[in-house]
């Protein structure tokens, strides 16, 4: 006997299949920084217990995490470690590596691409300098955010409450004699960071070499990279470097649009200018 037809869904029926859902919270997460199970309910308009069902199969497969702050969520690491691994893939090859090795041969420097994950600075490609006594970050390559300019420059594009909770986990392990370990002084070297644009560093990681750092922006402002620039003190000091800067901000601002994440409309906009001052050392 032929089974009839099914009959048609209610139109009050939810739409969206569970996958669907999932990358919608996964999505939003990643905007927001921080959600709750009722963030989830307003947005997607579903009930309660849908909802918490999906946050908790998320944060079991390590997509979501808890935050500092209680009932909420944030990206989790195996969610962190995929979004590394598809940027690396997309900046490797092709026209951003290109004008890496441009940056490098122009400067006579090692360049870097990195991205944050955890409390770490994960430099995802780089250029490497054709100078003597030229530095190597291979990719891969990690480094604590509280003593690189990239991850200074992570740490002042934080908002406040991420900020705090950061700074309750120092004071931090010295790298070098020079390193500053101490919660206070690096919130006040962050600040310097967030009005001059860029950040800079004096043999906090390794002894005896100077670099700068610039934000790359994403589509919704925030910052989703650094570009940096490396060298030995014995060939360019702390103020030759950060003379630099410029020229790291125009070409941050050409990784940018090729990432595809500002419209055409805006190409002509010009980099802040404020890496032209040099910097006080943070030794």
């Amino acid at each position: 006997m032929r089974k009839s037809d099914s009959p048609a869904p209610d139109a009050s029926e939810p739409m969206e299949s569970p996958t669907e859902r999932a990358f919608h919270i996964i999505e939003m997460t990643a905007q927001l920084g921080r959600v709750s199970t009722a963030d989830v309910v307003t947005a997607l308009g579903i009930p309660k217990t849908t909802a918490h069902r999906l946050v908790s199969n998320l944060e079991e497969f390590g997509f979501l995490e808890h935050g500092m702050e209680r009932g909420r969520y944030q990206v989790g690491p195996r969610l962190l470690e995929l979004a590394t691994h598809i940027f690396a893939a997309s900046t490797s090859q092709g026209p951003i590596h290109a004008l890496l090795m441009d940056l490098s041969r122009r400067t006579a420097e090692t360049v870097s691409l990195g991205v944050m994950r955890g409390s770490e600075v994960v430099y995802i490609d780089s250029a490497i300098g054709n100078s003597p006594l030229t530095l190597n970050f291979q990719k891969g390559h990690r480094a604590p955010v509280h003593c690189t300019s990239s991850g200074r420059v992570f740490l002042a594009n934080m908002d406040r409450k991420q900020l705090d909770a950061y700074m309750m986990s120092g004071p931090w392990e010295p790298i070098t004699p020079f390193t500053i370990v101490d919660p206070d002084r690096l919130r006040q070297q962050i600040e310097a960071v967030r009005k001059q644009g860029y950040a800079s560093n004096d043999s906090e990681f390794a002894i005896g070499v100077v670099g700068a750092a610039v934000p790359i922006a994403g589509p919704s402002g925030r910052v989703v990279a650094c570009l940096s620039i490396s060298a030995p003190k014995a060939r360019k000091s702390l103020e030759e470097v950060t003379m630099l800067v410029p020229t790291l901000q125009a070409a941050a601002m050409r990784i940018t649009r090729i990432l595809g994440v500002l419209d055409e409309d805006t190409e002509e906009v010009a980099p802040s200018n404020k890496g032209s001052r040099s910097s006080k050392s943070h030794a």
